[in-house]
């Protein structure tokens, strides 16, 4: 697109140079979205970050970007969350579900809102991510589509549980609970 939008922004140029304002706005903003999307899959490829910076720092840096790249309303509730429990496996797990969830919720839910939050106690940790889009068969098998048989083998992997609540038209909701040693 971006090729394609030089090229005319240069046919232009030649025979018209106001006309080529319009192609070549098109191309800035084409360029401006791929390093927005580019920078956003750098940082989800860093999971070093969540030694350095913690899981609540990346879960609500990956929520701001939910919200500013999708216009979407994400609300998140860490105030129950004492990270200091958590092992660095089980925060990776979290934070990848957790983008699994969020992926889910652009590609397939067509939601306005999203809930996130993260409670520790003495037995367990729990995760859940919910959104009022627009739901589906969690009972379906859904062949080739990988995300919810990762997500659930990342939590039974480290002893946990992921259960899905979802039907058509009335949203989804994961939850992922994993034991506390």
């Amino acid at each position: 697109s971006i090729a394609l939008g030089t090229r005319t922004a240069r046919t232009h140029l030649d025979r018209d140079p106001a006309m080529a304002i319009q192609p070549l706005d098109f191309v800035c903003n084409l360029a401006e979205s791929a390093l927005s999307e580019m920078r956003a899959l750098i940082f989800e490829l860093r999971p070093e970050s969540l030694e350095r910076e913690g899981l609540v720092s990346v879960l609500d840096k990956m929520s701001t970007a939910l919200n500013l790249r999708y216009k979407l309303k994400v609300t998140v509730d860490f105030d129950r969350c004492d990270e200091s429990r958590l092992t660095l496996e089980q925060k990776y797990a979290i934070q990848r579900i957790t983008q699994e969830c969020f992926h889910n919720t652009v590609k397939h839910g067509n939601s306005k809102n999203v809930s996130l939050s993260l409670d520790t106690t003495e037995r367990e940790c729990v995760l859940v991510c919910s959104d009022d889009g627009r739901g589906f068969n969690a009972t379906a098998a859904f062949p080739g589509h990988l995300g919810l048989v990762s997500m659930r083998e990342r939590a039974e992997a480290l002893f946990g549980l992921l259960t899905i609540e979802s039907s058509p038209a009335a949203g989804t909701r994961v939850t992922a609970r994993l034991p506390q040693y």
